[in-house]
């Protein structure tokens, strides 16, 4: 699935704007980020496991929401002129195949000096928080 990218460059980019980016989580998207990441820990691979689990499915990788995060700052906000310097992400419930996340980046920093923005992250599947964080981002253009 290829996205559209966004050309923003530093001058343009102001505290407070938003941008999010929405993804229904597949099985096929757990079998792909497992040969990445090489994580094929039965709990994310292994349905008769999982369903022993406290969870009781199979539980999505976190690492596989960190890349949406780097999806949001790639290609949306700021997008193509962005480096990814630090993702911190705190994971309050888990995600299962199936769910609907979106993820929500927020202007809340911006470092003239050094060109970098801070972006507060929340992760939502319908009204329920998953995850938070912050990302700080080098605006190179």
């Amino acid at each position: 699935m290829k996205v559209a990218t966004e050309e923003r460059e530093f001058d343009s980019l102001r505290i407070g704007e938003s941008a999010l980016v929405e993804r229904t989580i597949r099985a096929s998207d757990v079998q792909a980020f497992a040969e990445v990441s090489g994580d094929y820990s039965p709990l994310h691979m292994d349905d008769a496991y999982a369903t022993q689990s406290i969870f009781g499915q199979r539980v999505v990788h976190g690492g596989f929401l960190s890349s949406l995060v780097s999806q949001l700052v790639g290609m949306r906000l700021p997008g193509k002129y962005a480096l990814l310097m630090r993702e911190s992400l705190e994971f309050k419930k888990p995600m299962f195949i199936g769910d609907t996340i979106v993820v929500l980046g927020t202007i809340i920093a911006k470092s003239e000096a050094t060109r970098v923005i801070e972006l507060a992250i929340v992760v939502r599947r319908g009204e329920e928080v998953v995850a938070t964080g912050s990302v700080h981002a080098s605006v190179l253009k």
